[in-house]
């Protein structure tokens, strides 16, 4: 049986330089890419900002090196952001949608996989002209016949 990837997609915020805004971007860990051993870490921006993010001052705390705290996001049950104004959520509930979509894809990747490349077998015989192809699989079949029987 196949292991799948178990890959998950986050949304995130990322904080924008000398503005008081945060980017949206979607995160997803661990991607397998063919042919690489490691996975990878697939960032997707989604050209929206926010700037009324709720913070979780409950939680965990993290101090840069210049003494700066910097919290979480508080998330709502659903795991949405939470944002004070209307806009913002309408934003945040998008980027959910998103999310929703790339997990989907990334859990069907695995699943479909096998099912496409013999979907694409069928497609590259359906574009065979079928008069050559009768011919190769008559002759193969019949291979101990001679000629005047196949015709």
């Amino acid at each position: 049986m196949k292991q799948l990837s178990k890959t998950k997609v986050t949304v995130r915020l990322r904080k924008a330089e000398n503005r008081n805004e945060w980017y949206i971007y979607l995160e997803s860990y661990p991607v397998f890419v063919p042919g690489k051993k490691d996975p990878k870490r697939i960032r997707e921006y989604l050209n929206r900002s926010v700037y009324t993010v709720e913070w979780n001052k409950k939680g965990n705390v993290r101090i840069n090196a210049k003494g700066i705290k910097s919290y979480k996001p508080k998330r709502d049950d659903n795991g949405i952001i939470i944002c004070k104004s209307e806009v913002d959520r309408e934003s945040m509930l998008y980027a959910d949608g998103v999310r929703k979509l790339r997990q989907r894809e990334y859990d069907h990747a695995d699943l479909y996989s096998d099912s496409e490349s013999a979907q694409a077998k069928q497609k590259k015989r359906l574009q065979e002209n079928f008069i050559d192809y009768f011919e190769k699989v008559t002759y193969k079949r019949h291979s101990n016949s001679s000629k005047s029987i196949l015709m």
